[in-house]
């Protein structure tokens, strides 16, 4: 072999797919749950100062408080969707470079604020073993492609997703139940295996295209950590705006809290003591309203704001009538119909809906 044409550093393996299908797939997955994330966290607002580090993580995500953090999200992604495109055009240009790695820091920054703003249970360690399951997934691949069939795997794998999506529709009895939460999964899973994706081509990179660090290259570092901290000191001023500019105490649905005063025999009431202290008088009715509101919110911001100052004129002045438990009870009941019809809609889109409206005001 010719001396000469001897590479003078051993290179690393491609940290892209070598297939076509394979790049649109990991260029759709660095921009599509993103997209969604920030368009659908609305939906998961605080009702009220409740004092909880979730929360906080929580408003820390939202658009508004993330302003001047999305212009450097969006110049990573673009730089290592460049990468896909072409890594041989790309990679030698260190504007490209710099992108994955400040996309690697984002990307952490992100995966904190989403384990964050989960409330501690078993759904975290679910998710922590989620965000490591790629690790996994690469250590056991080779050795099973060794002992098995690859088509065979790819059988078995298929066989128990269908399982998997079969007993989701069962338990939910919803068929695009399966398709809800395999997008929620992605979007829970996208910050760390984005980090993941970058981490590895950041490696790459330094591997088999960085040579010495200029003036130059030295001063666009230290521009974007400026950059970065500013947006960073902005973010946590807004997300500390967004949460003083919630209720103190929880929002009341009037009528439905009224009704929820009835006997409980007949409006299947339980008392429930507030992180405050005090004791709120909750049935399901209540929540599953309260999870109809909470949509509308997030579907349609401006809509809910005009039904909402409607209603907080005239539900105020009708639940101040509602004095006794059998007034209550009578207007639980004229409630069941707006009760059922907005739920079931609502139920049909969100097939989990059930569940999560279980929590309203007990967590």
């Amino acid at each position: 072999m010719d001396i000469e044409s001897a590479p003078s550093s051993i290179e690393i393996s491609s940290p892209f797919p070598t297939t076509r299908w394979g790049r649109v797939l990991f260029g759709l997955f660095v921009t599509v749950p993103p997209i969604f994330s920030f368009s659908m966290i609305n939906a998961l607002k605080p009702e009220w100062q409740s004092g909880k580090l979730s929360d906080y993580a929580i408003l820390f995500l939202f658009p508004e408080a993330s302003l001047f953090v999305l212009p450097l999200l969006t110049y990573s992604v673009v730089c290592y969707l460049a990468l896909l495109i072409d890594s041989g055009k790309f990679a030698p240009k260190f504007l490209v470079r710099f992108g994955v790695y400040t996309g690697v820091i984002l990307a952490l920054h992100y995966s904190v604020a989403v384990l964050l703003s989960l409330q501690f249970s078993i759904w975290i360690v679910l998710l922590f073993l989620a965000w490591i399951s790629p690790l996994i997934f690469s250590r056991i691949y080779p050795w099973v492609v060794k002992k098995w069939n690859l088509k065979l795997l790819g059988i078995l794998l298929a066989s128990f997703t269908v399982v998997l999506a079969l007993i989701s529709m069962i338990i939910s009895r919803n068929f695009f139940s399966p398709f809800f939460t395999a997008f929620i999964f992605l979007v829970l899973v996208a910050p760390f295996w984005s980090f993941l994706l970058s981490a590895q081509t950041a490696i790459w990179l330094v591997k088999n295209h960085e040579s010495k660090l200029t003036l130059s290259r030295g001063l666009g570092i230290i521009t974007w950590l400026a950059a970065y901290v500013g947006a960073l000191r902005f973010n946590i001023m807004k997300m500390y705006e967004l949460y003083a500019a919630l209720p103190p105490q929880p929002p009341n649905c009037y009528i439905a809290t009224a009704a929820a005063q009835g006997h409980p025999r007949i409006v299947g009431s339980q008392p429930v003591r507030l992180v405050n202290g005090n004791f709120m008088r909750v049935n399901p009715q209540l929540q599953r309203l309260k999870s109809v509101e909470l949509a509308l919110m997030a579907v349609a911001p401006t809509l809910h704001a005009l039904i909402r100052k409607v209603y907080d004129v005239i539900g105020k002045r009708l639940a101040a009538h509602i004095k006794n438990s059998l007034l209550a009870d009578i207007a639980f009941l004229i409630l069941v119909p707006v009760e059922w019809i907005s739920f079931l809609a609502l139920k049909l889109v969100i097939p989990e809906i059930e569940s999560i409206s279980r929590k309203m005001y007990l967590s």
